[in-house]
């Protein structure tokens, strides 16, 4: 299959129909700025092969312009000697196109031409190999999924016929299956054990009979422990029951008790001599404290008395400096009344003398707002009046309602015209009238429409009536005349020319609005009112006061009352503030002189709580030495009594430990009792089951079920090691499988390195990595500009082997090398031409200063005429 020309129609940016002719074969090549439509061209081309008419997908979907629409797309094909037309347009609504023709004769259309292109040209996944000469931009992969995979495979076996030859073929598929079969009777594709196969059934024994032979093991050790047990139990028993170790812990419970009741008696004398020591020392310290308080109260009236002293000599002190301050800031006061005055008097005058300049200099400004407002106000006037007549006579919108109407009924007359009948009337050499129409001569030559039938009068014949036919365009037109006669009377007009007239007045005064508003904002920018107030602010004439200084006389007095204000102003607020420091400073030694009173008072009033507070301190001091006698006697005592005093811990401890010796003997006693019954019992059952003669028989069947696991075992291991050993002498073919694709690919992989290897998947038909000076690099870790040229240089191998197998298929790149740098480019070119000799090659590419030294045939986007609906 060859592509001689392309076609497109409503798809994407090409609204308008286009068409890429002269393609021939060899190499083609499309260089256009982005934003062509060249990506645009190859996914329509994609469609047209291997979308359906009737689908509406995502990719189909993307054809579409944005203004909407159904995409159309046609290709002219050369298949051996014949020329074909395949022709298609989608719809959204599911309802396309498809047709086929041949010298120019329709011999395909909807399913039938879908069936043709389909055995023509298969797609990828019904295993045909057109999916792999599609390079779009930035395609670096070659791994396009399960349907190409299939392509290229049966592209392979197309072209050699080894796979039959080598290792039997269909027999050895045959075999190979009868060993697969025989190991998934026992195990499953991972290796692990079917579940209900021989393999899995005879571990299940194995794994049973281990658990079983497992348990008896554990049953037999523990009757035997059991028994061991019971007779270690029966000692320990005896022992407890010795009459002679029952009577050794009764004499010693017996003793503890004894020692137990003479450490408590002990124990309760010294908390007596405890308690009693306790008591002195308390009297000792009520004493202590009373005379701390008798000391304390008489220093406090010694210290209290010389504080009062201090104090009031310093309010004194304090009391003059107030005083002094209080004059001082009176003074200033005074001073700063007066220096208030006349700074008041001052500014007053410089007021006045201000008031009496600027009346002088606003009089002319008086002058000329006035003469605004007068002109304003005769604008104002004029633009209302303009205002008013623009609003009589026709809106805009209304005319053009009516303009429209009229033009439906001139349109609809002509139509009615056109349609109607007419006359043409030809007279005789010589004649030019003898034939009226509504009493006046037909003209000679000219059609004359008669919509409503006509009378004709032949001089000298008689009189010829026209009846009017049934007209299409006569009820359309009347409505069309009682809409506009209706729209002119809602107007308030009788014709159109009135009513345009009233249109043009209003217009004309639209303009004179807009003239005079435009002459008013000049003299009036704010309205009238703004400059009324304008006027109203400015200040009012006043006569001029006889001896008033200047403006900057009167100033200049100004400034110099305000400094001296100042200065008057610092003096009193320093003086305020020294009189506010000595009034703080006397309250303050006031108010310590107070204190040092009530603290004198308070101190007298606790010294009155004393009868006689000397007296009493004496007789204080005196008792606290027999305090501190007493004391020392009480400790004397409690120190004789703790020293004969035996541990009332230990003798605790010693009768707690010789009661729970009688006690755990008595549970013991209880609890090998129980044991004893509870082994008994268990012996009895054990012996019963004939635990000893059952594991015996199960070792028998244990040893029988693993003879039978190991024969299996061997024989899964002797059908895996035969299947490895299919795989591998179908391996060895494969390897020669992929001979064909890489006799072809070589000669272009040392166009771009020079004695490199490409290394390929035998099962995927895929190239897994690049060998170059010795080191194996893998195909994923390439880089994106490699792996570009690589898919390509793939592509390329391909079309030659589908060539050579009588299928030819075109090759189509779309901006296919854009990784690709200005070096290696040219041996790309170099790769493109050499396989261009017997294939055809299209290239889509926008580097077109690039690709200019591609050579090869020149195409172009050019208009045509609209596909489907011209066939």
């Amino acid at each position: 299959m060859k592509l001689v020309a392309i076609r497109l129609d409503n798809v994407r940016r090409f609204t308008d129909p286009v068409e890429i002719t002269g393609i021939g074969t060899g190499l083609n090549v499309l260089s256009a700025p982005n934003e062509s439509g060249k990506s645009t061209i190859v996914d329509a081309l994609h469609a047209l092969f291997f979308k359906g008419y009737r689908s509406w997908d995502k990719e189909v979907a993307s054809l579409a312009p944005h203004a909407g629409g159904d995409p159309q797309v046609a290709v002219e094909i050369e298949i051996g000697n014949s020329r074909f037309n395949v022709e298609k347009r989608w719809s959204k609504t599911r309802k396309g196109e498809a047709k086929v023709f041949r010298d120019a004769h329709l011999i395909k259309q909807a399913d039938d031409a879908e069936t043709w292109l389909a055995e023509v040209l298969k797609s990828p996944r019904d295993g045909g190999p057109a999916g792999l000469l599609w390079v779009r931009q930035g395609m670096t992969s070659l791994d396009e999924g399960e349907s190409a995979h299939s392509a290229r495979r049966d592209l392979l076996s197309s072209v050699t016929g080894e796979v039959e030859a080598m290792t039997g073929g269909r027999r050895m598929d045959a075999t190979r299956d009868r060993c697969r079969r025989e190991l998934d009777r026992y195990v499953t594709s991972s290796g692990k054990a079917r579940v209900g196969g021989p393999l899995k059934v005879a571990e299940d024994d194995v794994s049973a009979l281990d658990r079983r032979r497992d348990g008896l093991v554990i049953k037999t050790a523990s009757l035997s422990a059991e028994l061991d047990r019971r007779r270690n139990l029966r000692r320990e028993l005896a022992s407890l029951e010795d009459g002679e170790q029952d009577s050794g812990r009764m004499t010693r419970l017996a003793d503890a008790q004894a020692a137990y009741d003479e450490a408590s008696r002990h124990a309760e004398a010294l908390e007596r001599a405890i308690e009693a020591e306790r008591s002195k020392r308390l009297e000792l310290e009520r004493a202590q404290e009373r005379l701390a308080t008798i000391e304390a109260a008489l220093a406090e009236e010694r210290s209290a008395g010389a504080a009062l002293e201090l104090a009031n000599a310093d309010a004194a002190i304090k009391d003059e400096r107030h005083r002094e301050a209080e004059g001082a800031l009176i003074e200033a006061r005074r001073s700063f009344d007066k220096a208030f005055s006349l700074a008041e008097t001052a500014s007053d005058i410089f007021r006045r003398a201000l008031r009496a300049q600027t009346c002088a200099a606003t009089a002319e400004r008086r002058e000329e707002l006035a003469l605004r407002l007068a002109q304003a106000e005769g604008l104002r006037t004029e633009l209302e009046k303009a205002v008013a007549d623009a609003k009589v006579g026709l809106a805009d919108k209304v005319l053009r309602q009516l303009e429209d109407r009229a033009g439906e009924v001139r349109v609809l007359r002509k139509a009615r015209e056109i349609e109607a009948l007419a006359l043409t009337m030809r007279y005789a050499v010589g004649r030019t009238d003898g034939v009226a129409l509504d009493g006046q001569p037909l003209p000679d030559g000219n059609r004359v429409a008669i919509p409503d039938g006509a009378t004709l009068e032949i001089d000298g014949v008689g009189y010829l009536t026209v009846h009017p036919g049934a007209q299409s365009a006569a009820d359309t037109l009347a409505v069309a005349e009682k809409a506009l006669a209706d729209a002119l009377d809602a107007s308030g007009y009788e014709t159109m020319e009135t009513a345009r007239a009233a249109a043009h007045l209003r217009l004309e005064a639209e303009a004179r609005r807009r003239n005079a508003e435009h002459e008013f904002n000049g003299a009036a920018p704010n309205g009238i009112e703004a400059l009324r107030e304008s006027i109203a602010r400015l200040p009012e004439s006043v006569e001029a006061e006889p001896e008033l200084p200047s403006a900057k006389e009167a100033q200049e007095a100004e400034v110099a009352a305000k400094q001296a204000l100042t200065d008057a102003t610092d003096t009193l607020e320093k003086a305020r503030s020294a009189f506010e420091i000595a009034q703080t400073a006397a309250a303050r030694v006031a108010a310590a002189a107070e204190s040092a009173a009530e603290r004198v008072s308070r101190a007298h009033s606790a010294l009155c709580s004393f009868e006689d507070a000397e007296a009493e301190k004496t007789s204080l001091t005196n008792e606290l030495v027999g305090h501190r006698t007493t004391l020392a006697e009480a400790i004397r005592q409690r120190q004789a009594i703790l020293a004969v005093a035996p541990d009332l811990e230990a003798a605790k401890a010693g009768l707690q430990r010789a009661q729970s010796v009688i006690t755990r003997v008595e549970q013991d006693r209880q609890r090998i009792r129980v044991d004893l019954g509870r082994l008994d019992t268990a012996i009895d059952m054990h012996a019963a089951e004939a635990v000893e003669e059952e594991l015996a028989d199960v070792e028998i069947r244990l040893k029988a079920a693993r003879r039978r696991l190991n024969e299996i075992m061997f024989e899964v291991s002797v059908l895996q090691t035969v299947d490895e050993a299919l795989e591998s002498a179908r391996t060895a073919a494969r390897d020669r499988y992929v001979e064909p694709v890489l006799r072809e690919l070589t000669p272009l992989i040392q166009l771009l390195w020079p004695e490199a290897e490409l290394r390929f998947d035998a099962e995927k038909v895929l190239p897994t990595a690049l060998v170059r000076a010795g080191t194996e690099e893998d195909f994923d870790i390439l880089s994106g500009g490699t792996k570009e040229q690589i898919a390509l240089l793939v592509r390329l191998a391909f079309a030659r082997m589908l060539a050579k197998s009588g299928s030819p298929a075109p090759v189509i790149l779309d901006d296919a090398i854009v990784y690709t740098d200005d070096d290696r480019i040219e041996r790309i070119f170099d790769a493109l031409t050499r396989q261009a000799q017997d294939l055809q090659i299209i290239v889509f590419s926008c580097r077109q200063r690039a690709f200019r030294d591609l050579g090869g045939r020149s195409l172009a986007i050019i208009g045509l005429e609209p596909m489907l609906d011209a066939a």
